[in-house]
Protein backbone atom coordinates (compact mmCIF):
# COMPACT_ATOMS: atom_id res chain seq x y z
CA UNK A 1 0.00 0.00 0.00
CA UNK A 2 1.33 3.40 -0.96
CA UNK A 3 0.48 6.38 1.33
CA UNK A 4 -0.17 9.59 -0.57
CA UNK A 5 2.38 12.33 -0.05
CA UNK A 6 1.07 15.92 0.61
CA UNK A 7 2.99 17.04 -2.45
CA UNK A 8 0.93 14.67 -4.51
CA UNK A 9 3.74 12.14 -4.97
CA UNK A 10 3.52 8.61 -3.60
CA UNK A 11 6.01 7.54 -0.86
CA UNK A 12 8.31 4.72 -1.84
CA UNK A 13 7.42 1.29 -0.45
CA UNK A 14 9.37 0.21 2.72
CA UNK A 15 10.15 3.77 4.00
CA UNK A 16 6.81 4.54 5.68
CA UNK A 17 7.18 6.20 9.18
CA UNK A 18 10.95 5.72 9.37
CA UNK A 19 11.79 9.40 9.61
CA UNK A 20 9.60 10.14 12.74
CA UNK A 21 10.91 6.98 14.44
CA UNK A 22 14.49 7.98 13.67
CA UNK A 23 13.87 11.46 15.14
CA UNK A 24 12.44 9.91 18.36
CA UNK A 25 15.48 7.71 18.77
CA UNK A 26 17.76 10.72 18.28
CA UNK A 27 15.84 12.73 20.89
CA UNK A 28 15.94 9.87 23.42
CA UNK A 29 19.66 9.42 22.83
CA UNK A 30 20.26 13.16 23.24
CA UNK A 31 18.31 13.27 26.52
CA UNK A 32 20.22 10.21 27.79
CA UNK A 33 23.53 11.88 26.94
CA UNK A 34 22.46 15.04 28.78
CA UNK A 35 21.39 13.04 31.85
CA UNK A 36 24.63 11.08 31.85
CA UNK A 37 26.52 14.34 31.56
CA UNK A 38 24.61 15.85 34.47
CA UNK A 39 25.21 12.68 36.51
CA UNK A 40 28.93 12.86 35.76
CA UNK A 41 29.15 16.58 36.52
CA UNK A 42 27.14 16.58 39.77
CA UNK A 43 29.60 14.83 42.15
CA UNK A 44 32.40 17.41 41.61
CA UNK A 45 29.87 20.22 42.08
CA UNK A 46 28.51 18.65 45.28
CA UNK A 47 32.07 18.00 46.51
CA UNK A 48 33.08 21.64 46.00
CA UNK A 49 29.88 22.85 47.68
CA UNK A 50 30.28 20.52 50.69
CA UNK A 51 33.93 21.42 51.27
CA UNK A 52 33.11 25.11 51.10
CA UNK A 53 30.33 24.70 53.68
CA UNK A 54 32.56 22.76 56.09
CA UNK A 55 35.18 25.50 55.93
CA UNK A 56 32.57 28.00 57.14
CA UNK A 57 32.49 26.41 60.62
CA UNK A 58 34.39 28.83 62.93
CA UNK A 59 37.80 27.65 64.24
CA UNK A 60 37.61 24.42 62.25
CA UNK A 61 38.63 23.29 58.79
CA UNK A 62 36.86 20.50 56.97
CA UNK A 63 37.74 18.29 54.06
CA UNK A 64 35.89 15.65 52.02
CA UNK A 65 37.89 13.42 49.69
CA UNK A 66 35.11 12.31 47.36
CA UNK A 67 31.34 12.32 46.79
CA UNK A 68 29.26 9.72 45.00
CA UNK A 69 25.68 10.15 43.74
CA UNK A 70 22.94 7.49 43.66
CA UNK A 71 20.17 9.02 41.57
CA UNK A 72 17.68 6.14 41.68
CA UNK A 73 18.03 5.76 45.45
CA UNK A 74 17.76 9.49 46.08
CA UNK A 75 21.04 9.53 47.95
CA UNK A 76 24.64 10.66 47.96
CA UNK A 77 27.67 9.40 49.85
CA UNK A 78 30.40 11.52 51.42
CA UNK A 79 33.71 9.65 51.56
CA UNK A 80 36.56 10.28 54.02
CA UNK A 81 35.29 13.39 55.78
CA UNK A 82 37.46 15.16 58.38
CA UNK A 83 36.79 18.16 60.60
CA UNK A 84 39.87 19.49 62.40
CA UNK A 85 40.53 22.21 64.94
CA UNK A 86 42.69 24.89 63.32
CA UNK A 87 44.66 25.71 66.48
CA UNK A 88 44.16 22.38 68.24
CA UNK A 89 46.95 20.50 69.99
CA UNK A 90 45.58 17.06 69.20
CA UNK A 91 46.54 15.40 65.94
CA UNK A 92 43.21 13.56 65.97
CA UNK A 93 40.40 15.37 64.12
CA UNK A 94 37.33 16.45 66.04
CA UNK A 95 35.16 14.39 63.69
CA UNK A 96 35.96 11.96 60.91
CA UNK A 97 34.16 9.17 59.08
CA UNK A 98 35.00 6.72 56.34
CA UNK A 99 31.57 7.10 54.77
CA UNK A 100 28.43 9.17 55.36
CA UNK A 101 25.36 8.00 53.46
CA UNK A 102 22.51 10.53 53.17
CA UNK A 103 19.28 9.45 51.49
CA UNK A 104 15.52 9.73 51.34
CA UNK A 105 13.82 7.29 53.71
CA UNK A 106 11.58 5.54 51.22
CA UNK A 107 9.77 3.45 53.83
CA UNK A 108 8.53 6.61 55.59
CA UNK A 109 7.49 8.11 52.25
CA UNK A 110 5.55 5.02 51.16
CA UNK A 111 3.96 4.18 54.51
CA UNK A 112 3.33 7.60 56.04
CA UNK A 113 3.72 9.96 53.05
CA UNK A 114 6.44 11.70 55.02
CA UNK A 115 9.31 13.15 52.98
CA UNK A 116 12.18 12.70 55.44
CA UNK A 117 15.76 11.50 55.33
CA UNK A 118 18.02 8.89 56.84
CA UNK A 119 21.71 9.14 57.66
CA UNK A 120 24.19 6.28 58.04
CA UNK A 121 27.67 6.82 59.45
CA UNK A 122 30.37 4.22 58.85
CA UNK A 123 33.45 4.28 61.12
CA UNK A 124 32.68 7.72 62.60
CA UNK A 125 35.16 9.00 65.18
CA UNK A 126 34.73 11.84 67.69
CA UNK A 127 37.63 13.28 69.68
CA UNK A 128 36.95 15.61 72.59
CA UNK A 129 40.20 17.19 73.76
CA UNK A 130 40.92 19.41 76.76
CA UNK A 131 44.05 21.51 76.25
CA UNK A 132 45.74 24.40 78.07
CA UNK A 133 43.56 27.05 76.43
CA UNK A 134 40.03 27.13 75.07
CA UNK A 135 41.28 27.86 71.55
CA UNK A 136 43.48 24.79 71.56
CA UNK A 137 40.77 22.56 73.08
CA UNK A 138 38.20 20.79 70.94
CA UNK A 139 35.21 20.16 73.16
CA UNK A 140 32.38 21.05 70.80
CA UNK A 141 31.14 23.14 67.92
CA UNK A 142 28.79 26.12 67.98
CA UNK A 143 25.36 26.34 66.34
CA UNK A 144 26.92 26.99 62.93
CA UNK A 145 27.65 23.24 62.74
CA UNK A 146 23.91 22.56 62.69
CA UNK A 147 23.42 25.24 60.03
CA UNK A 148 26.10 23.71 57.78
CA UNK A 149 24.65 20.22 58.27
CA UNK A 150 21.21 21.47 57.24
CA UNK A 151 22.66 23.02 54.08
CA UNK A 152 24.38 19.75 53.19
CA UNK A 153 21.23 17.70 53.84
CA UNK A 154 18.04 19.81 53.94
CA UNK A 155 15.66 16.95 54.86
CA UNK A 156 14.54 16.32 58.44
CA UNK A 157 16.38 13.23 59.69
CA UNK A 158 13.97 10.48 60.75
CA UNK A 159 16.39 7.55 60.91
CA UNK A 160 20.00 7.63 62.07
CA UNK A 161 22.52 4.80 62.12
CA UNK A 162 26.07 4.44 63.41
CA UNK A 163 28.27 1.52 62.39
CA UNK A 164 31.54 0.78 64.20
CA UNK A 165 31.90 4.22 65.77
CA UNK A 166 34.45 5.52 68.25
CA UNK A 167 34.50 8.32 70.87
CA UNK A 168 37.55 9.57 72.78
CA UNK A 169 37.88 11.99 75.70
CA UNK A 170 41.43 13.23 76.00
CA UNK A 171 42.80 15.58 78.66
CA UNK A 172 46.25 16.84 77.64
CA UNK A 173 46.58 19.08 80.70
CA UNK A 174 46.92 16.17 83.14
CA UNK A 175 49.85 13.99 84.13
CA UNK A 176 49.59 11.32 82.94
CA UNK A 177 47.56 12.34 79.90
CA UNK A 178 44.03 10.92 79.93
CA UNK A 179 42.37 8.98 77.12
CA UNK A 180 39.00 7.42 78.00
CA UNK A 181 37.24 5.94 75.02
CA UNK A 182 34.43 3.85 73.58
CA UNK A 183 34.72 1.86 70.38
CA UNK A 184 32.66 -0.60 68.32
CA UNK A 185 29.68 1.73 68.69
CA UNK A 186 26.60 0.53 66.83
CA UNK A 187 23.45 2.60 67.18
CA UNK A 188 20.05 2.95 65.57
CA UNK A 189 17.56 5.78 66.09
CA UNK A 190 14.11 5.57 64.46
CA UNK A 191 11.10 7.86 64.33
CA UNK A 192 12.97 11.08 65.11
CA UNK A 193 10.43 13.25 63.26
CA UNK A 194 7.32 11.18 64.02
CA UNK A 195 4.51 12.90 65.91
CA UNK A 196 3.03 10.81 68.76
CA UNK A 197 -0.21 9.04 67.91
CA UNK A 198 -3.10 8.74 70.30
CA UNK A 199 -2.03 6.60 73.23
CA UNK A 200 1.63 6.71 72.19
CA UNK A 201 3.69 9.16 74.21
CA UNK A 202 7.16 8.02 73.08
CA UNK A 203 7.18 7.39 69.31
CA UNK A 204 10.94 7.34 68.74
CA UNK A 205 13.49 4.73 69.81
CA UNK A 206 17.26 4.66 70.23
CA UNK A 207 19.37 1.58 70.85
CA UNK A 208 23.15 1.55 71.14
CA UNK A 209 25.87 -0.90 72.10
CA UNK A 210 29.57 -0.19 72.56
CA UNK A 211 32.81 -1.44 74.06
CA UNK A 212 34.49 0.64 76.80
CA UNK A 213 38.29 0.72 77.02
CA UNK A 214 38.49 -2.11 74.47
CA UNK A 215 36.85 -4.79 76.66
CA UNK A 216 33.80 -3.81 78.76
CA UNK A 217 30.28 -4.08 77.33
CA UNK A 218 28.00 -1.05 77.30
CA UNK A 219 24.32 -0.75 76.32
CA UNK A 220 21.77 2.08 76.15
CA UNK A 221 18.06 1.87 75.33
CA UNK A 222 15.88 4.92 74.99
CA UNK A 223 12.28 5.70 74.08
CA UNK A 224 11.55 9.37 73.55
CA UNK A 225 9.45 12.12 72.05
CA UNK A 226 12.03 14.18 70.12
CA UNK A 227 9.44 16.84 69.21
CA UNK A 228 8.44 17.61 72.80
CA UNK A 229 9.31 21.07 74.13
CA UNK A 230 10.90 19.58 77.25
CA UNK A 231 12.86 16.32 77.62
CA UNK A 232 10.43 13.39 77.40
CA UNK A 233 11.96 9.93 77.54
CA UNK A 234 12.30 6.55 79.25
CA UNK A 235 15.87 5.29 79.43
CA UNK A 236 17.95 2.48 80.86
CA UNK A 237 21.59 1.62 80.38
CA UNK A 238 24.44 -0.39 81.80
CA UNK A 239 28.21 -0.71 81.75
CA UNK A 240 29.48 -4.15 82.79
CA UNK A 241 32.79 -5.16 84.39
CA UNK A 242 35.15 -2.44 83.30
CA UNK A 243 38.63 -3.35 84.51
CA UNK A 244 39.88 -0.64 86.88
CA UNK A 245 43.45 -1.10 85.71
CA UNK A 246 42.39 0.22 82.28
CA UNK A 247 41.43 3.49 84.02
CA UNK A 248 44.74 3.96 85.83
CA UNK A 249 45.73 7.06 83.85
CA UNK A 250 42.34 8.58 84.66
CA UNK A 251 42.52 7.57 88.35
CA UNK A 252 46.09 8.81 88.68
CA UNK A 253 45.34 12.14 86.99
CA UNK A 254 42.13 12.98 88.87
CA UNK A 255 42.18 10.98 92.12
CA UNK A 256 45.93 10.42 92.65
CA UNK A 257 45.46 6.67 93.02
CA UNK A 258 45.94 3.70 90.73
CA UNK A 259 44.27 0.33 90.81
CA UNK A 260 45.96 -3.03 90.98
CA UNK A 261 42.77 -4.97 90.30
CA UNK A 262 38.99 -4.98 90.34
CA UNK A 263 36.10 -4.13 88.05
CA UNK A 264 33.58 -1.31 87.84
CA UNK A 265 29.96 -1.57 86.65
CA UNK A 266 27.25 1.06 86.33
CA UNK A 267 23.47 0.68 86.00
CA UNK A 268 20.97 3.46 85.46
CA UNK A 269 17.29 4.08 84.77
CA UNK A 270 15.74 7.46 84.09
CA UNK A 271 12.37 8.81 82.93
CA UNK A 272 11.27 12.38 82.23
CA UNK A 273 8.11 14.23 81.25
CA UNK A 274 7.04 17.90 81.30
CA UNK A 275 10.27 19.08 82.89
CA UNK A 276 10.23 16.49 85.69
CA UNK A 277 12.41 13.44 85.98
CA UNK A 278 13.02 10.44 88.19
CA UNK A 279 15.71 7.80 88.19
CA UNK A 280 18.83 6.46 89.78
CA UNK A 281 22.47 5.63 89.15
CA UNK A 282 23.91 2.43 90.67
CA UNK A 283 27.74 2.28 90.68
CA UNK A 284 29.28 -1.04 91.73
CA UNK A 285 32.95 -1.91 92.18
CA UNK A 286 34.06 -5.50 92.75
CA UNK A 287 37.35 -7.02 93.99
CA UNK A 288 38.92 -3.56 94.28
CA UNK A 289 42.65 -3.45 95.02
CA UNK A 290 44.07 0.07 95.22
CA UNK A 291 46.98 -0.07 97.65
CA UNK A 292 49.67 -2.66 98.29
CA UNK A 293 51.99 -1.87 101.25
CA UNK A 294 54.97 -3.58 99.65
CA UNK A 295 54.81 -1.93 96.24
CA UNK A 296 57.30 0.68 95.01
CA UNK A 297 55.53 4.00 94.55
CA UNK A 298 57.14 6.84 92.64
CA UNK A 299 54.66 9.35 94.08
CA UNK A 300 56.33 9.56 97.48
CA UNK A 301 55.12 9.15 101.07
CA UNK A 302 52.13 11.51 100.81
CA UNK A 303 50.73 9.76 97.75
CA UNK A 304 51.24 6.37 99.36
CA UNK A 305 49.43 7.58 102.48
CA UNK A 306 46.53 8.86 100.36
CA UNK A 307 46.25 5.54 98.53
CA UNK A 308 46.29 3.70 101.85
CA UNK A 309 43.47 5.93 103.10
CA UNK A 310 41.36 5.32 99.98
CA UNK A 311 41.99 1.58 100.23
CA UNK A 312 40.96 1.67 103.91
CA UNK A 313 37.68 3.42 103.10
CA UNK A 314 36.97 0.90 100.35
CA UNK A 315 37.66 -1.92 102.79
CA UNK A 316 35.27 -0.49 105.38
CA UNK A 317 32.33 -0.26 102.97
CA UNK A 318 33.02 -3.49 101.11
CA UNK A 319 30.59 -6.37 101.36
CA UNK A 320 32.96 -9.14 102.45
CA UNK A 321 30.90 -12.00 101.05
CA UNK A 322 30.57 -10.47 97.57
CA UNK A 323 33.80 -8.40 97.64
CA UNK A 324 31.95 -5.38 96.30
CA UNK A 325 31.34 -1.73 97.13
CA UNK A 326 28.05 -0.40 95.80
CA UNK A 327 25.32 2.14 96.29
CA UNK A 328 22.27 3.46 94.50
CA UNK A 329 21.89 7.22 94.04
CA UNK A 330 18.27 8.35 93.59
CA UNK A 331 17.78 11.34 91.28
CA UNK A 332 14.55 13.31 90.95
CA UNK A 333 12.95 16.72 90.65
CA UNK A 334 12.88 19.24 87.83
CA UNK A 335 15.62 19.79 85.29
CA UNK A 336 15.75 23.40 86.44
CA UNK A 337 16.28 22.26 90.05
CA UNK A 338 17.55 18.65 90.23
CA UNK A 339 18.11 16.85 93.53
CA UNK A 340 20.06 13.77 94.51
CA UNK A 341 19.10 11.59 97.46
CA UNK A 342 22.42 11.86 99.31
CA UNK A 343 21.26 10.28 102.57
CA UNK A 344 19.47 7.51 100.70
CA UNK A 345 22.70 6.92 98.78
CA UNK A 346 24.57 6.58 102.09
CA UNK A 347 21.85 4.21 103.26
CA UNK A 348 22.30 2.03 100.18
CA UNK A 349 26.08 2.08 100.70
CA UNK A 350 25.73 0.87 104.30
CA UNK A 351 23.07 -1.65 103.36
CA UNK A 352 25.34 -3.15 100.69
CA UNK A 353 28.27 -3.31 103.12
CA UNK A 354 26.59 -4.70 106.23
CA UNK A 355 23.12 -6.07 105.41
CA UNK A 356 22.59 -7.30 101.85
CA UNK A 357 24.70 -6.85 98.73
CA UNK A 358 23.11 -4.89 95.91
CA UNK A 359 22.48 -6.89 92.78
CA UNK A 360 24.72 -6.12 89.78
CA UNK A 361 21.80 -5.38 87.46
CA UNK A 362 19.03 -2.89 86.75
CA UNK A 363 16.53 -2.44 89.59
CA UNK A 364 13.53 -2.17 87.20
CA UNK A 365 12.05 0.38 89.59
CA UNK A 366 11.64 3.40 87.29
CA UNK A 367 9.30 3.72 84.32
CA UNK A 368 7.72 6.46 82.26
CA UNK A 369 4.46 6.11 84.19
CA UNK A 370 6.32 7.25 87.33
CA UNK A 371 6.76 10.78 85.93
CA UNK A 372 3.60 11.27 83.88
CA UNK A 373 1.65 11.80 87.10
CA UNK A 374 4.05 14.52 88.25
CA UNK A 375 5.62 12.57 91.12
CA UNK A 376 8.95 13.93 92.31
CA UNK A 377 9.89 11.51 95.09
CA UNK A 378 12.86 9.21 94.87
CA UNK A 379 12.83 5.43 94.69
CA UNK A 380 10.43 4.19 97.36
CA UNK A 381 10.55 0.98 99.44
CA UNK A 382 7.53 -0.20 97.47
CA UNK A 383 9.53 0.26 94.26
CA UNK A 384 12.37 -1.73 95.73
CA UNK A 385 10.07 -4.55 96.84
CA UNK A 386 8.53 -4.83 93.36
CA UNK A 387 11.96 -4.74 91.74
CA UNK A 388 13.34 -7.35 94.12
CA UNK A 389 10.43 -9.69 93.44
CA UNK A 390 10.91 -9.23 89.69
CA UNK A 391 14.65 -9.87 89.92
CA UNK A 392 14.10 -13.03 92.00
CA UNK A 393 11.59 -14.30 89.46
CA UNK A 394 14.11 -13.66 86.67
CA UNK A 395 16.80 -15.55 88.60
CA UNK A 396 14.49 -18.55 89.06
CA UNK A 397 13.63 -18.49 85.37
CA UNK A 398 17.33 -18.67 84.52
Amino acid sequence: MIIPDPSGKASPPGKTGRRPLRKSVIWIAAIAVVLIGIRAAMPPVILHFANRKLDQIPEYKGHIRDVDLSVFRGAYQIKDVRLEKIQGESRAPFFSADLVDLSVEWSALLRHRSFVGEVKLYRPRLNFVVAETKKKSQTGIDSSWEDRSTELFPLDINRFEIHDGEIHFRDLTRTPKVDVHLDRIDALAKGLTTHPRQGEALPATFHATARAMEHAKMRLDLKLDPLAKEPTFDMDGELSELRLTSLNDFLKAYAKVDAEGGTFSLYTEMAADKGRFKGYVKPLAKDVRIFSPGKKDEGGILESAWEALVAGVVNIFENKRKDQVATQIPLSGKFSNPTAGIWRSVGYLLRNAFIQALRPNLSHSVGFEDVTGGKESGITPKDEKKAKAKAEAEDKAK
